[in-house]
């Protein structure tokens, strides 16, 4: 635990000490202001929406995924909940969070169609649940995940639906993520400053167009160290480069290319250096900035749906095979060219309501430009539009750093499983379906693992 500690202590102090030089060669002394005054907003109508997933996997490789999702309020409404209790043929962990995403789309939709809300808040950020979501239709991480392609797709038009849905019912729609591992203003602020202090030392160091390039992809894209080239292009300069600010150049660049210094943390100690008690970053506007997409030029629709087609037609090779519904591909491909033309860009900032809290991220869709919108940059500073209402709602919602929104922490509270209602679910469907469990499973809950037909006689 002291080795820990020290270690995190030197990380700490050796990135505020290469801040400090960093900001004076980036753009990003303006990055955090004081929190505004904000006026009170009690008056409105806020809804939080929240799951939880848990999987009961059986003998023969298939599992039972449960899923469930509660929306509560702050007008004395009764919560809308739901569940899905989803027997699956063969068990990926890709089902799982497939599945919580579809759940809390339709229960945050059925709720704002009763026309009473002014704010829907959800858990997490929109921009990560939406590429990981693409990412899963041209990425399958494993052969099983094929299978899936059809539930990503219905996850994927049901979060869309909930957006455009919002907007048509004038109903202000907030992501917030406590503990977000997003690097995306982190890269930003590195690789800007990396190509600032790189240019400093022109004429006396040689700058190739190739090397200007990766600095500038890794200004624009989200993240250029997941692409090995780059990632060792990156390295290679760190090794080699021989400027006045090589010390700070290798330094930057291992930060860069650090998987633990996130967002959170770059930002926490920048508002530090800054002496700000509680305060906001800029406002970020965000589009199709994913590095594999931009690499592979997927982020031309068009190129980006031949990939998703192949994808559709192995899913249902698979599923044909073990008798698992019948897909349409056309339409299944139809589904996903309209959420990627008409899926809103992200407005995405930090927030510090507290001095003793770590930045909250807040995420709001921006409908007038689309995501993959190649017209406007991916990456762009865009404080004009006003969200004060957004974050004064915020603002009136936060307690503590646990109780950082009040409704969201009550909807969390309410959609995490227990041990004994995931079991009364799992035994419920157990039953119903007459299959054996694992094991372990069996052994954990002392159930009967091998259940005889007269077990289920009535």
């Amino acid at each position: 635990m002291e080795l820990n500690e020290n270690h995190s202590l030197r990380r700490i102090n050796t990135m505020h000490g290469v801040l400090s030089k960093i900001i004076d060669a980036s753009d990003i002394r303006d990055l955090w202001k004081s929190l505004p005054t904000f006026s009170r907003h009690d008056n409105n109508k806020a809804v939080a929406i929240d799951g939880g997933v848990r999987e009961l996997e059986l003998r023969d490789g298939s599992a039972i995924i449960i899923a469930r999702a509660i929306a509560v309020n702050n007008i004395g409404e009764q919560p809308i909940k739901d569940v899905i209790v989803d027997w699956i043929p063969v068990f990926t962990p890709v089902i799982k969070w497939v599945l919580l995403s579809y759940i809390e789309s339709e229960v945050a939709l059925r709720t704002i169609e009763r026309g009473k809300y002014d704010f829907l808040l959800l858990d997490g950020s929109l921009y990560a649940k939406i590429t990981a979501l693409i990412h899963e239709l041209i990425l399958t991480k494993g052969f099983l995940d094929l299978y899936y392609i059809p539930e990503v797709i219905r996850a994927l038009e049901s979060l869309y639906n909930v957006l455009e849905r919002a907007r048509e019912l004038g109903v202000n729609v907030i992501f917030v993520a406590k503990d977000s591992k997003l690097k995306i203003f982190k890269d930003y602020i590195l690789f800007k400053a990396l190509k600032e202090l790189i240019l400093s030392d022109v004429p006396f160091v040689n700058v190739s167009k190739e090397l200007l390039d990766i600095l500038n992809r890794g200004i624009d894209w989200y993240s250029i160290v997941w692409i090995r080239n780059y990632r060792n292009k990156l390295i290679s300069l760190a090794k080699n480069y021989n400027g006045t600010h090589r010390d700070l150049i290798r330094i930057g660049i291992r930060m860069a290319l650090s998987q633990s210094i996130s967002d959170i943390m770059l930002l926490e100690e920048l508002v530090r250096m800054r002496g700000i008690r509680a305060g906001m970053t800029r406002k970020l506007l965000i589009g199709a900035m994913d590095a594999y997409l931009n690499h592979k030029s997927l982020t031309q629709i068009d190129n980006l749906l031949k990939f998703i087609k192949d994808r559709i037609e192995d899913s249902a090779g698979l599923r044909t095979v073990d008798d698992y519904d019948n897909l349409n591909i056309d339409e299944e491909l139809n589904k996903v060219r309209k959420v990627l033309i008409n899926f809103p860009r992200i407005i995405m900032l930090y927030i510090k309501f507290n001095e003793s809290d770590t930045p909250i991220s807040v995420e709001i869709p921006y409908y007038d430009w689309p995501m993959f919108n190649q017209g406007v940059p991916w990456k762009l500073f865009y404080d004009k539009i006003d969200i004060s209402n957004h974050l004064g709602l915020l603002m009136s919602m936060y307690k503590d750093p646990i109780h950082y929104n009040k409704l969201l922490w009550l909807a969390h509270e309410y959609a995490n499983f227990g041990e004994d209602q995931f079991l009364e679910y799992a035994m419920t469907a157990v039953s119903k379906l007459r299959i054996q469990t694992k094991r372990r499973f069996g052994m954990a809950f002392n159930i009967n693992l091998n259940p005889q037909p007269e077990d289920f006689q009535e």
